[in-house]
């Protein structure tokens, strides 16, 4: 009875997180727009400042899609080149330590990066090493913008200085220099980039990276709630390096003078990735809803064919043989998707992980499932109370994934989370296991398989 009664309150803890969203907002004193809030990158300059800008060549650098999941997205960062010396140096704002308690923060959402200062040859050889594609923009500025620019970044390394609050759409390696490169152009980057609307939501564009990984991609979309499925601008969408490197490409300023000059003045491929090296990231929307559909269905027919069907055989190596497929089956995906739900609770209601919050995936899924492949096992062993009570559950959830899928039809612009994935990865297989009596229906039409010539 304990057991039951946390886990029915481990199931309804997210309502919990919907009373304590705003609250559990963390506030990063390091963040993008407080830091640069007071930075003047427009003076009057004389002829020394003019001459030492002009010695500077500041760039973006983009790297391609790496093979660790975390650099799947690609990387950005400022390179500032003192032509007189022929040094670079790479200011990267995506450092992080596997130390130092790092998966205790990234599991609570207060995960901090810093940003370093680095040898840019260097970062350029080891891009090569790992053979990915890196290119290279030559941004034109003011003098007094190069000037600031600079500066601003030295500040930023500073030990006091170089730590923030990581977010992976709002704070991260390519925001923090979309930042900076706006304030270096009196803001006319965001004001241009937020009047340019995408027909993509931040879930389309993160699953052009990941849709040909179907389990990474199955859970993240589990995982993440409705916050990442509104209309967003080119402003929001430079979180990934790429679209940054894109929109930078295509945009002009009206200069100190009054003349409209590109942003961009050339553009070099320093290294290109071997062709079939890793999958490449799609251009287009793709769609793994009917592919998740598809695969669970087959689950689901195996599940009734040897739950159901061969259980039922007058043959006992054929009863033991169904009953054993189906209990590894049931067994696998309950404690699965219990594992996740439990996850999903944990994130919603204790974390900052506030992509999860308000998260449709708790009303279909929840951390009774774990209770639920005991059940199974149990059944297995003639536990047949214990196998009524499984049924019954997945009739309830069932139940509650058409309940949600008819409200969303109607309600369809209030609940706008894009879970059909998950909702038509779950139900047949709630279906499949439920208290549907499969066996007489397919006895019905003479299916039986000990009429079969075993």
């Amino acid at each position: 009875m304990t057991l039951i009664i946390l886990v029915v309150l481990a199931t309804l803890s997210p309502l919990a997180a919907i009373s304590f969203y705003p609250e559990m907002q963390l506030e990063d004193p390091f963040s993008s727009t407080l830091l640069l809030e007071d930075r003047d990158f427009f003076f009057e300059t004389d002829v020394a400042y003019r001459a030492a800008a002009d010695n500077l060549q500041i760039s973006l650098t983009t790297m391609g899609k790496g093979d660790p999941l975390y650099v799947w997205f690609g990387h950005s960062g400022l390179v500032v080149t003192d032509l007189r010396l022929g040094r670079s140096v790479m200011y990267d704002y995506g450092i992080f330590s596997f130390d130092d308690d790092f998966y205790q923060t990234f599991a609570l959402g207060r995960l901090s990066y810093e940003v370093w200062a680095t040898s840019a040859q260097a970062r350029y050889d080891l891009a090569r090493e790992e053979d990915r594609t890196v290119s290279e923009i030559t941004l034109n500025l003011p003098a007094s913008a190069k000037i600031e620019l600079v500066n601003f970044l030295n500040y930023n390394i500073a030990p006091e200085n170089n730590t923030y609050l990581y977010h992976h759409y709002d704070e991260n390696c390519s925001t923090r220099i979309r930042d900076i490169i706006d304030k270096a152009v009196d803001g006319q980057l965001k004001a241009w980039a937020t009047e340019t609307p995408l027909d993509m939501t931040i879930r389309d564009l993160v699953t052009l990276h990941t849709a040909n990984s179907p389990f990474i991609d199955w859970t993240l979309n589990y995982l993440q709630s409705g916050s990442i499925d509104h209309p967003i601008s080119l402003w929001e969408a430079m979180f990934l390096p790429e679209v940054l490197e894109r929109a930078l490409l295509e945009f002009t300023y009206t200069s100190l003078d009054g003349s409209v000059v590109p942003l961009v003045t050339d553009r070099r491929i320093i290294h290109t990735a071997s062709e079939g090296r890793r999958p490449p990231v799609a251009q287009q929307p793709v769609s793994v809803t009917l592919p998740a559909f598809l695969a669970s269905l087959g689950l689901a027919l195996l599940s009734i064919f040897t739950g159901h069907i061969l259980s039922e055989s007058r043959f006992k190596t054929i009863r033991t043989l169904g009953k054993s497929v189906y209990g590894v089956i049931t067994t696998v995906w309950t404690a699965a998707i219990g594992i996740l739900s439990t996850l999903l609770v944990f994130m919603m209601f204790v974390s900052n992980h506030d992509v999860t919050y308000f998260n449709e995936n708790f009303l279909i899924s929840s951390p009774w499932l774990l209770v639920m492949s005991v059940q199974v096992l149990r059944g297995l062993f003639g536990n047949t109370v214990s196998e009524r009570r499984f049924r019954r559950a997945n009739t309830i959830l069932a139940v509650a994934v058409i309940s949600l899928s008819i409200v969303k039809a109607v309600l369809y612009d209030v609940l706008i989370q894009d879970n059909w994935q998950i909702i038509l990865t779950l139900l047949p297989l709630y279906l499949a296991n439920s208290s549907i009596p499969f066996e007489k229906l397919v006895s019905r039409f003479s299916f039986r398989a000990d009429d079969s010539d075993w």
